[in-house]
């Protein structure tokens, strides 16, 4: 049996369609987990400097203002600031399970928003 070269193109071309057709599949998945995501991490540092502003109008003093337009950099600000604090860890205990346990909640949420879509 003699199989020519432009059989053998054929079928390679055919194996990179639907590898890219996979490729596109799961690209398109991600997009809506990835939106959600980004909505609800907007939707949360709208409702922190709303949370500022009002808490600062109510006691009668200047809000978060000086972190950019109208403060909206203070959040920014405030994570950097988490992101940098010195880890202290317990003298007695699992140090390793007091480590992992923030990530295991995150994980946990973020997983959660797989489903939705």
């Amino acid at each position: 049996m003699i199989i020519y070269t432009t059989e053998v193109e054929d079928i390679n071309s055919f194996y990179t369609l639907e590898s890219l057709k996979e490729v596109y599949g799961i690209k398109w998945m991600l997009v809506p987990i990835l939106t959600l995501v980004l909505g609800i991490t907007i939707g949360v540092l709208v409702i922190v400097w709303l949370e500022r502003e009002i808490s600062a109008a109510i006691q009668q003093r200047i809000g978060p203002e000086y972190a950019g337009p109208l403060g909206f950099l203070q959040a920014l600000a405030d994570g950097t600031k988490l992101l940098f604090k010195e880890n202290i860890l317990p003298s007695r205990g699992n140090t390793r399970l007091f480590s992992i346990g923030p990530a295991i909640a995150v994980i946990s949420i973020l997983l959660s928003f797989s489903v939705i879509p």
